[in-house]
């Protein structure tokens, strides 16, 4: 749908940023229809243009309106750690590559073509102002008027909380040295201070992504980024020349305790996205689980249930996903030895339920099969007490 002309709007609920999150949400309305006929929502976002700026991954088990912008699948994953490779495989579940370039085309043409949904480029909120009615926000010289606000703006990371923090280097290369059929999915380094492990996506055998990723709770200055990067591209592949064609760094929350929608600050304000309830916390993986709470929301809305929206997960999923951080942050030095022994002993379609946010009771016991008992248990203890 065009853009509203400037002045005052009320539409049925404004979505704050139009990245992944708001946009999948503002698809699943335009695509969705419930018993509250959705008159008009309206998507503000900052940047005036789209780019091609990130890259999302996940095991794909099922259908979405963006699987246009699936560009690469894989059917093989390694995990390695201290001179040990494990390589997993499922072809029922294959690990997908989202090319966000792609993926942003295509929610603007699902918006475009929607009589209901908007989307407004270079356009924030300067200011929203929550009651107990409605919620006002204000966006440049418009006054705009609505009875829900879904927020996906980024917020504050309080001290103390484990992140994900990574660059990565899209680069070509003159010679074959990549395994196309095969992701790397952690590469853990050696005598590291905290968890670090490497990343490569592989396009082609002269082209792929390389990530350095860490967990920890500070970030590291982006010259040490690219030094390890560098240094990886020459121990592990042998490289001395190597083209940097696009360049991408990002952080990634782990909190022990992931917000709760139920708790939110105004109940007329739904938080969404990387800094909400959105994504996995022990993970970081958010595309899937985006497009699963965005077709939930859209329904709770247009079902008008909307004052009380469902959470992106269930209460076994977060307590397990707490003890998980919460070991992780006790033992960075066993991280690596850790992840390997899941992989190896975990079936992976078990481990990948786990890992979307599918999991079964059944994989969850695997899953704790895997770990060291006595220190989970511990772990699981302390978290009880701590609450």
């Amino acid at each position: 749908m065009t853009q509203p002309h400037p002045g005052q709007i009320d539409p049925d609920v404004v979505v704050l940023g139009g990245g992944m999150a708001g946009l999948s949400f503002a698809c699943a309305l335009a695509q969705s229809q419930g018993p509250s006929p959705l008159h008009h929502a309206l998507v503000l976002e900052p940047r005036p243009s789209y780019v091609q700026d990130k890259t999302w991954c996940y095991w794909q088990q099922g259908t979405s309106p963006f699987d246009q912008a699936i560009t690469h699948r894989w059917q093989h994953w390694t995990v390695s750690h201290a001179g040990h490779t494990h390589t997993c495989s499922c072809t029922e579940t294959p690990y997908v590559r989202v090319d966000s370039g792609r993926f942003y085309e295509i929610a603007q043409g699902i918006i475009n073509d929607s009589k209901a949904v908007s989307l407004r480029l270079g356009a924030r909120a300067d200011r929203v102002d929550a009651c107990d009615e409605d919620v006002t926000v204000t966006s440049g010289k418009d006054r705009i008027r609505t009875p829900w606000v879904v927020d996906t703006r980024p917020t504050d990371i309080p001290d103390g909380t484990l992140l994900q923090h990574f660059m990565g280097w899209e680069i070509q290369t003159d010679q074959d040295v990549f395994d196309p059929s095969t992701v790397t999915l952690m590469d853990f380094a050696p005598a590291a201070r905290d968890i670090h492990f490497f990343y490569v996506l592989p396009f082609s055998r002269r082209r792929a992504l390389v990530e350095t990723t860490h967990f920890s709770m500070s970030l590291l200055k982006d010259e040490q980024y690219r030094r390890e990067l560098g240094g990886y591209l020459q121990t592990r592949f042998g490289l001395d020349h190597w083209q940097i064609t696009r360049t991408e760094q990002g952080v990634i929350p782990m909190p022990r305790r992931a917000p709760n929608l139920q708790l939110r600050g105004h109940k007329r304000v739904i938080p969404l996205g990387l800094h909400a309830d959105t994504t996995k916390p022990s993970t970081g993986y958010c595309y899937p689980h985006a497009q699963d709470q965005a077709k939930r929301q859209a329904r709770a809305l247009l079902d008008g249930n909307f004052a009380a929206p469902p959470g992106a997960r269930s209460e076994l999923s977060r307590w397990f996903d707490a003890v998980f951080i919460g070991f992780l942050e006790r033992y960075p030095e066993r991280a690596g030895s850790i992840f390997l022994r899941l992989f190896q002993q975990v079936p992976s379609d078990a481990l990948i339920r786990f890992l979307t946010d599918k999991a079964q009771p059944g994989d969850y016991l695997k899953v704790m099969t895997a770990l060291p008992k006595g220190t989970f248990i511990r772990q699981a203890l302390s978290h009880a007490i701590s609450a």
